[in-house]
């Protein structure tokens, strides 16, 4: 897969015409609160399959994903992809790469459907009883939002869909078959605090004894008794999937990973993702969280120096001023491939500075200024 090489959004979430142009292999996105730096990583990662509505599902805030079922619709969920000032519901953008320019839109318009009260209640993924029905769910006829959405590639519709206003189950089928199908390209995104869902990637790492190695001992800058890190199926209890297990020199039995803190789990998740996103795109919204500032510089080193060996374009956000410092100073020999873009809202539009590595370390050690 080309690197990713310029942004262009017109509209989605709350960015309104922002550019990010001459991206480099290591990028990293600052600002302040609200500026829209999750949201650029949520447009990179929509490059990944944009043509399927299956992508956008999985773009859903986690805040909103956990309450659908309890108050919040997918309809809901879709409708905050829109700008929320704009009359016109429409998420558009354009990804380059050295290969291709690719436009991506996705638009919906707001119409109304008519239901009675029981085919309302199925829609609504709800289930009652026949008595219940009988005694509670009327003819009467309801009338229910709904969106119309379509996706477009490059112009041409790639699929449509229909959502309805409080509606709590939605499956999208891939059609493999249309002309704008494509194969899925590779990139990984990383939430703040995928770390605490037992997300891993670690099957790549432990296939790979050099990588395997070095892993093991930057962990040691969590724990310095770590031995090895093996997949265990515990057999007595009938599981039919395994767990990560850590075995250290301090204990007779080796600890399942999610036993240890939200360092470690961090930094493993972190490190065995620079894996899978081999010839990829690598997404880190917040990085740094959960990492103590004593283990950053050889777990932000490890990452970079991989990322390097590993064809890997990598995206990073952050507010937070240490953190930045870090990963600018942690490898010197990879600062000619970094960048530093930080982000201002500017009224309805989001403005952008873009520094070389180098320049941002100038820039914040000697003339005093903030990179935020």
């Amino acid at each position: 897969m080309d690197f990713i090489s310029g942004v262009y959004i017109r509209s989605f979430r709350g960015i309104k015409s922002l550019k990010l142009e001459n991206l480099a292999q290591i990028n990293i996105l600052t600002g302040d609160n609200n500026c829209g730096k999750t949201s650029v990583l949520e447009v990179l990662r929509s490059f990944e399959e944009p043509g399927s509505f299956r992508t956008w599902r999985s773009m859903i805030r986690k805040e909103t994903r956990y309450t659908i079922g309890w108050g919040i619709s997918y309809y809901e969920g879709f409708y905050d992809l829109f700008d929320i000032n704009s009359s016109e519901k429409a998420v558009d953008y354009i990804i380059e790469t050295g290969s291709e320019r690719v436009n991506i839109e996705l638009t919906a318009v707001e119409t109304e459907e008519e239901f009675t009260e029981e085919e309302y209640s199925q829609l609504q993924g709800l289930s009652a009883s026949k008595e219940y029905k009988e005694e509670n769910l009327t003819e009467n006829l309801q009338i229910v939002p709904k969106l119309e959405m379509k996706i477009k590639i490059n112009g041409k519709v790639a699929e449509q869909d229909v959502l309805y206003e409080g509606q709590r189950r939605y499956m999208p089928v891939r059609k493999k078959d249309s002309e704008n199908y494509s194969e899925r390209r590779n990139i990984v995104y990383i939430a703040p605090f995928s770390h605490t869902d037992s997300i891993i990637f670690l099957d790549q790492v432990l296939n790979n004894p050099e990588l395997y190695e070095e892993m093991l001992t930057v962990l040691r800058e969590f724990d310095d008794n770590i031995v090895s890190i093996n997949y265990s199926i515990d057999d007595s209890r009938g599981a039919a999937r395994g767990v990560y297990k850590i075995l250290t020199k301090s204990l007779e039995k080796a600890l399942p990973l999610n036993m240890y803190g939200d360092g470690m789990k961090k930094a493993v998740l972190l490190m065995s993702a620079v894996i899978r996103a081999k010839n990829g795109v690598l997404l880190l919204d917040e990085f740094e969280t959960a990492i103590h500032t004593s283990a950053m510089d050889k777990v932000f080193k490890w990452i970079l120096e991989n990322c390097m060996k590993l064809n890997v374009q990598v995206f990073l956000t952050s507010h937070s001023k240490e953190a930045i410092d870090k990963m600018l100073k942690c490898a010197p020999d990879i600062r000619k491939d970094m960048a530093v873009y930080t982000l201002y809202k500017e009224g309805a539009e989001t403005s952008v500075r873009r520094l070389s590595a180098e320049k941002a370390i100038e820039v914040q050690d000697e003339m005093g200024l903030e990179l935020r």
